[in-house]
């Protein structure tokens, strides 16, 4: 159970997102994407506040290659109070033909969720900045990830990170910061 209020908390803003809006803007996302280049481990430094990550930190994404050319998705955070560790496992592939970073995260819970999950900026070896749109009976909402290679990067990183969500109309005044000590 743990572990599938963790996936609601990451991949499923439209579910759960607290910044609702009254419709997904238009955003520039990464061209010429390099999936390989992006596996690996990610940490999660900022986000919009979701209601099932309340009590997590150490957050981190990783990807690998499967053998069908999906990539797999294992998320894993720890319980700030217990220091118990819940993770996730999930399929992304690329959404768009155009070689654009649009992908779709899918996650097998009781029920089959998917998301998008759209690379607005990356550089594949300091920071990615994440965004995820998405209407459902007529409301939209949104979250926004910062994800770096670094579990403590400089704040030159954080800063360029957040210049990309602003030049894409995207509020930065709703990222919190995601504890990532102690991990």
């Amino acid at each position: 159970m743990r572990s599938e209020l963790f996936v609601v908390s990451l991949f499923i803003p439209t579910l759960l997102a607290q910044i609702p809006i009254s419709r997904c803007p238009s955003v520039k996302v990464q061209q010429n994407f390099d999936v390989a280049a992006y596996l690996g481990k990610w940490y999660e430094q900022e986000k919009y506040p979701l209601i099932f990550e309340i009590g997590g930190k150490c957050i981190t994404a990783d990807y690998s290659k499967r053998s069908d050319g999906k990539v797999e998705v294992f998320n894993q955070m720890k319980n700030v109070l217990t220091n118990s560790v819940s993770s996730i496992k999930g399929t992304a592939e690329l959404a768009s033909e155009k070689g654009e970073a649009k992908l779709s995260v899918t996650f097998k819970t009781p029920v089959t969720v998917t998301s998008p999950y759209w690379v607005l900026s990356t550089d594949y070896v300091n920071c990615s900045v994440v965004y995820s749109c998405q209407t459902i009976f007529g409301i939209s909402a949104h979250t926004a990830w910062i994800l770096t290679r670094d579990q403590h990067p400089s704040q030159d990183i954080i800063k360029t990170a957040r210049k990309v969500l602003k030049d894409n109309k995207i509020d930065t005044s709703f990222l919190i910061k995601t504890d990532q000590k102690h991990c």
